[in-house]
């Protein structure tokens, strides 16, 4: 009878603590996603309003390019800083760091008057960024998701983006300034940074495995897998970003169309993203992540080649609509192949991609004003499909099974 009071206490704790456990991951699941549909708005913001901004600090497209870099610079700084802060201090101080240095940027942007303060910000802004990258890209491996997890939590990330230039564009359309959205948007990571600060996130890597034998930093970094990945995300990051920050001038220069509908571009671009990650989780279970990642980097790219020759609003709008549905997969599908190779360090991992995929806008935005002031951005475009035609070229030899995980 005792035997049986003791088995039934068993089962009662058992299931406690899995329903306890369910709603941690639950917890942990909705903080990375909405974290990034937060991360997602406030880093499409600036595309959305840049011709507001260039009026306001009467510049053209080259000082334009300046502050982009500025904040693409912030973005490389702060993913370098979160990889080997979280593998020594865990996921929790690096999230709140991150939304505190956000909320004081977009607070920033919105009152700033002079040009140098304005790049000042985005720097800042991008600082915040960089650091939310890292560790919302680790939460889902942490608590032991795969491509299907990181698609979710990145569809978060599609839904701000998506958001953003709606919210943007008729709030200008409103006769609003382009501010405003800058505000408003600074109310959200301070929701998040107080639920981050009681959430049971996962402990640093180092101190839950250390007894776990880790690779040196520089060995690690100089695995083939990695390299590939990273050089991957590079060129990727620096077309994603570049048609996220000059699709709205170039659909009012190119494509000739009103504020609204060159604000909607921008947003019909994400929302096809946000399509094509709903579907990635499906086609995962029949095509390899590597096939998955070199056909999306392809399709994206003649897509960009349509974007950049198109002369009607039309057709342009239908390029940009595949080119979303081609890049939808590549970044999380990237991050999950190569984070699960290295559980015990995904935080040097994450964030190295991360800061490699930051410097890939880093180097992209100036270029691109200093092209879109003397050549047109419709060059500027072309030069964008070419960076994912080195993507695809740059995963390649993982598809061929050239680099296989066992030399990794």
């Amino acid at each position: 009878m005792e035997h049986e009071r003791l088995s039934e206490t068993y089962v009662v704790k058992s299931r406690e603590e899995s329903l306890a456990a369910s709603r941690s991951l639950l917890t942990i699941t909705l903080i990375a996603t909405i974290g990034m549909a937060a991360h997602g708005f406030a880093m499409t913001l600036t595309g959305a309003v840049l011709p507001q901004i260039m009026q306001t600090f009467a510049i053209r497209e080259t000082a334009a390019g300046v502050i982009l870099a500025a904040g693409a610079f912030g973005f490389m700084s702060g993913s370098l800083l979160g990889a080997f802060v979280i593998d020594d201090f865990g996921t929790k101080p690096v999230l709140l760091a991150a939304w505190s240095t956000v909320i004081v940027s977009l607070a920033a942007i919105g009152v700033v008057q002079a040009y140098l303060l304005m790049v000042i910000a985005s720097f800042g802004l991008g600082l915040g960024s960089g650091l939310l990258e890292t560790s919302l890209n680790v939460l889902p491996t942490q608590i032991g998701g795969g491509a299907g997890l990181m698609n979710i939590v990145h569809m978060g990330y599609g839904i701000g983006a998506l958001s953003a230039p709606l919210l943007a564009g008729a709030l200008i359309a409103a006769g609003h300034s382009w501010r405003l959205p800058f505000w408003l948007t600074a109310s959200v990571p301070l929701l998040l940074a107080a639920r981050s600060l009681t959430a049971p996130l996962p402990a640093a890597p180092k101190i839950a495995a250390a007894q776990t034998e880790r690779q040196p930093v520089w060995s690690l970094l100089r695995q083939p897998m990695v390299i590939l990945g990273a050089t991957a995300l590079l060129f990727y990051v620096a077309a994603e970003l570049g048609v996220s920050s000059w699709i709205v001038v170039f659909s009012l220069k190119r494509l000739h169309l009103p504020q609204f509908m060159a604000s909607v571009s921008l947003s019909l671009f994400w929302g096809f993203i946000l399509i094509g990650r709903l579907g990635q989780g499906l086609l995962a279970r029949w095509l390899t992540l590597p096939s998955l990642i070199v056909g999306g980097a392809v399709l994206f790219a003649l897509a960009l080649l349509g974007v950049g020759l198109s002369s009607s609003g039309e057709l342009g709008l239908a390029f940009l609509a595949l080119a979303g549905l081609g890049a939808s997969g590549i970044f999380p599908n990237i991050m999950a192949h190569t984070n699960r190779l290295y559980p015990r360090q995904i935080g040097v991992i994450t964030g190295t991609l991360a800061t490699l995929a930051c410097a890939g806008s880093f180097a992209v935005q100036p270029v691109m004003g200093w092209v879109a002031e003397h050549y047109g951005l419709s060059t500027g475009l072309l030069g964008l499909s070419g960076c994912m035609a080195v993507v695809a070229l740059a995963y390649l030899p993982v598809l061929l099974g050239k680099v296989k995980p066992s030399q990794v």
